[in-house]
């Protein structure tokens, strides 16, 4: 089914077309990067706030060349460390769902030589590619998913995971931790696991009887434009 009409004045639009619903709870919005285009609907909650802390920085080079070169490596690497979710364009986020990004235990020293060493919580950059839809009441803890992926409603996708290029994944489905998922194939159960192949014409759009809800490409366009404010 299409999105349900939009109240007037709900969705916040932006210059490169996000449109944002102004009841969804973006946490640490200077964490998150949107491509454009995307779609943040009603009662999401997006984790912008649990971010990678910054890592300590090396001493600088002696050379002059070397200090210049050390020191963008460590601009970029620090905003990458500090961009805790990454949505490309066309990404709908449908109502009730939670973007967190991963997270894995590290041990560091303790801050003293006599210290033991401690268990810290280190979080990860949560990357979303282009043409992903997800449905109602979703949460998501992957570590990536890839272009032309349609999630279902009711799924669990859990940490750390993996989902490449051209999947589609059914209501319901619960994806373990750790686990990476190939491209082109159709996921359900709980556990998930592969119980078919995606056809040609998927990136497109372009599927026998797809529905706005189903296809990507062609049809990400379409949900897209499908919401807004009404004028």
């Amino acid at each position: 089914m299409p999105p349900k009409p939009s109240v007037r004045g709900e969705y916040i639009e932006t210059e490169t077309g996000n449109k944002i619903s102004r009841r969804a709870s973006v946490l640490g919005p200077r964490h998150i990067i949107l491509a454009g285009k995307c779609v943040i609907q009603q009662d999401v909650v997006i984790h912008g706030d649990l971010v990678r802390p910054p890592q300590p920085k090396p001493p600088p080079s002696a050379a002059a060349q070397k200090e210049q070169s050390t020191s963008t490596d460590q601009k970029t690497a620090a905003a990458q460390d500090q961009t805790s979710i990454h949505l490309g364009r066309y990404v709908f986020i449908s109502p009730g769902c939670t973007l967190h990004p991963p997270s894995r235990l590290t041990t560091v020293p303790g801050a003293n030589a006599s210290d033991p060493p401690q268990q810290i919580m280190t979080y990860f950059m949560l990357r979303i590619s282009d043409y992903v839809y997800i449905g109602p009441n979703t949460h998501v803890r992957a570590a990536e998913i890839r272009s032309n992926v349609w999630i279902g409603a009711n799924c669990s996708i859990g940490n750390m995971v993996m989902i490449k290029d051209n999947v589609k994944i059914l209501d319901g489905t619960v994806l373990p931790a750790n686990t990476v998922w190939a491209g082109g194939t159709i996921i359900a159960g709980r556990p998930g696991r592969v119980i078919g192949e995606i056809g040609e014409g998927w990136a497109a759009g372009l599927i026998s009887g797809s529905s706005v809800d189903e296809g990507v490409g062609v049809k990400s366009r379409e949900r897209w434009a499908a919401v807004g404010n009404k004028k």
